[in-house]
């Protein structure tokens, strides 16, 4: 069984893996194939459904995405959803919202493993935007073998609203679906990475929604560094020519570029990494003509922009808005346990 989450408990229960559920819930048995992720966003509810089976790609053969409009009753609207695409008793991962939680990179406490939570919400306290009473904390690590000589040991603390936890928890649980795991945006993009030929030396991928945006570094399907930026595509528009970048969109790719680069510094000196040498661009709701260019004349590497279809089997292709719609969710059905604590 994964860590327990507990509705009266502000705090998970045991200490975790990468590899093991974040939180996550008792589960109900099903026969149904296959498993569901959900990801909920100010402007509606994505699902997607993924199969695996031994040696084969996985075969996305579901996703879908529709939209909350003010006063919408977001459970009645994820069931209709699940009801449209026959998904109803499907074994389901949620995953938050990218602004409904912190991930904070700590030097791990040097403590027995019983007392490794109340030591990390003593460290965390002062660094995250709510009161530490509210939260809901678990921690995974950063494979210790790979740390660079003479560096303390790091590992990622989340702490997540409870509140928002409650909410999304109490919409699925309204739904036919059957909740197993709870799970943040940066280990769903993790997911995605894991997929592609890159993973094997290492991959920089830039997430961006409306309002910001997430830059992962992953290797060999571990995530190492994340870092939340302030630039969205509300900051972006399109230029007048198929490759002309309105000044106001460069200044935006301009402070993306300082954060890549400062995050892929990071990832060498403290990990001990290889280099990375490519940038993968999430699925991006309004296309932006010359971005792609642009950062890799300005980071000196190649960016290319991810396609789901090319690295999934997909029972139809999927649209690029769909894709950056449903990408989180699509993400967190993914989500493939070699082993459970």
């Amino acid at each position: 069984m994964g860590t327990g989450y507990n509705r009266d408990s502000r705090t998970s229960r045991r200490l975790i893996t990468e590899d093991s559920i974040l939180f996550s819930l008792l589960k109900r048995q099903t026969k149904t194939k296959g498993l569901v992720g959900v990801s909920f966003s100010p402007e509606g509810i994505a699902i997607s459904r993924v199969q695996r089976e031994e040696g084969k790609t996985p075969l996305l053969d579901a996703c879908a995405f529709t939209p909350l409009d003010e006063g919408s009753n977001t459970a009645v609207k994820l069931e209709q959803l699940v009801a449209d695409n026959e998904l109803s008793n499907s074994h389901c991962n949620c995953v938050m919202a990218p602004e409904s939680h912190n991930l904070l990179l700590i030097e791990a406490p040097d403590v027995q493993p019983a007392e490794l939570k109340a030591a990390v919400r003593w460290r965390i306290k002062d660094l995250i935007d709510f009161h530490i009473d509210d939260a809901v904390i678990d921690v995974f690590e950063i494979p210790e073998q790979d740390a660079a000589p003479g560096r303390a040991r790091l590992m990622y603390a989340v702490a997540a609203r409870a509140s928002r936890i409650h909410r999304d928890v109490d919409n699925l649980e309204k739904s036919s679906l059957q909740l197993q795991v709870v799970d943040i945006p940066e280990l769903a993009l993790r997911n995605i990475t894991s997929l592609l030929d890159d993973d094997v030396r290492g991959v920089a991928l830039l997430y961006l929604d409306q309002d910001g945006g997430i830059i992962t570094l992953t290797r060999q399907g571990s995530l190492y560094l994340s870092r939340n930026i302030d630039v969205g595509l509300r900051n972006m528009i399109p230029g007048a020519g198929d490759e002309e970048l309105h000044p106001q969109t460069v200044q935006a790719l301009d402070k993306i570029v300082l954060e890549v680069q400062r995050s892929l510094d990071y990832y060498e000196s403290h990990f001990a990494q290889p280099p990375i040498t490519s940038l993968v661009i999430a699925p991006m709701e309004q296309e932006i003509p010359g971005v792609l260019p642009y950062l890799s004349a300005n980071l000196g590497m190649a960016a290319s922009m991810l396609d789901v279809n090319n690295i999934l089997e997909v029972a139809e292709p999927v649209p690029g808005t769909m894709q950056s719609r449903c990408l989180l969710a699509i993400g967190a059905a993914l989500r493939h346990e070699s082993k459970v604590l």
